[in-house]
């Protein structure tokens, strides 16, 4: 193991929130009404999800949720596999999360996690507000910060959120199109989200992965 993930692995198990061990226990923060951030550990929870009317979850993972967690639900999921590494590029998955995630509360409430709820999801919640309301990396970071103190993307994510406000929160159809081909070649059962996902991805498919 590098020392990096050690590092991040020891910190993690620091009183950072209230004491909380974030590899062993679960841990969610809700950032808007509607919209929660969380380690995998509460996404696994289905009492957790019940509890918090959790319609859509989207991962963002080296590995998936297991499936057992979904069963007897009709929760939405999208996977987006990514190890949180300075050089994981999340930026053309950007349109695809936040496609999902503003559908989702539309329809009830949404759940974003990686294992820890502080650098991936993290990273996909803040380039949703960003895009949402308009704002720069550092409004949207101070925002989710004050409400989940640990957050803490890596440097390369921090990059590409200030890329995606220098983009004026678009991301080229080639990229999104890349996005795309990587989140249906994970072999799984896919439907179209909905008709406004779809036009979000100018004429490219959102996948959902489901159950």
């Amino acid at each position: 193991m590098s020392n990096f993930s050690t590092g991040l692995r020891n910190w993690s198990r620091k009183a950072l929130y209230n004491k909380i061990d974030l590899v062993t226990q679960a841990c969610y923060t809700q950032i808007l009404p509607g919209l929660y951030l969380s380690n995998a550990k509460a996404a696994a929870d289905k009492d957790i999800l019940r509890r918090l009317n959790i319609t859509h979850v989207l991962t963002v993972e080296a590995r998936r949720l297991p499936k057992s967690t979904f069963e007897g639900t009709n929760i939405s999921t999208l996977y987006i596999r990514a190890y949180d590494t300075p050089h994981t590029n999340l930026l053309p998955y950007f349109p695809m999360a936040n496609a999902f995630i503003e559908e989702g509360m539309q329809a009830g409430n949404v759940l974003v996690h990686c294992h820890f709820g502080v650098s991936r999801s993290a990273t996909i919640v803040i380039a949703y507000i960003m895009e949402k309301y308009k704002l720069t990396f550092e409004q949207a970071f101070l925002y989710v910060r004050q409400r989940r103190k640990f957050i803490n993307p890596n440097p390369g994510f921090v990059n590409q959120l200030k890329e995606f406000q220098r983009l004026n929160y678009d991301v080229n159809g080639f990229h999104r199109f890349e996005a795309y081909v990587h989140v249906n070649a994970r072999k799984h059962k896919y439907k179209i989200a909905s008709l406004a996902a779809v036009a979000v991805g100018v004429l490219v498919p959102i996948a959902v992965l489901v159950g």
